[in-house]
């Protein structure tokens, strides 16, 4: 495995533990059962966007991290709700330029159609985060 796309790799699991663990956190926070349940959507998609991850970089010979990103700090820090919120989808936002910038220099079918599927989970997670802000979330 090349080194440069087992560093971005296990740079993505590291960041998707870390959202998983923020959605957690925010998920007990949530003031309605609708956004409690998105943020258990979102909390799930990141989950087994780690797992996938981790899978690749082991399918191709590479070592899995299994650490978990600073992102987590960075939010606890923010003060109030909605800030947490607009700073995860900033976070998901830079995943999904994060692999816009590396996809082409994925060579594997397998793992590129992985990585443009999760872009994609991603676009949708933060449409709906962004129409939850919209509709008042707290």
């Amino acid at each position: 495995m090349e080194n440069h796309v087992e560093e971005f790799l296990n740079t993505l699991g590291d960041a998707e533990r870390a959202g998983g663990r923020v959605l957690h956190e925010l998920t007990g926070q949530a003031s309605s059962l609708e956004l409690r349940e998105l943020l258990k959507k979102v909390a799930h998609d990141e989950g087994y966007y780690a797992g996938e991850l981790a899978h690749h970089v082991r399918r191709l010979g590479g070592n899995a991290s299994n650490k978990t990103g600073d992102f987590v700090e960075k939010v606890r820090a923010v003060g109030d709700f909605r800030g947490k919120l607009e700073l995860l989808n900033r976070g998901q936002r830079w995943v999904i330029r994060k692999i816009n910038e590396n996809l082409p220099n994925v060579s594997d079918p397998e793992l590129k159609a992985f990585l443009v599927v999760m872009a994609q989970g991603h676009e949708l997670n933060i449409g709906a985060l962004e129409q939850a802000l919209r509709d008042g979330a707290s």
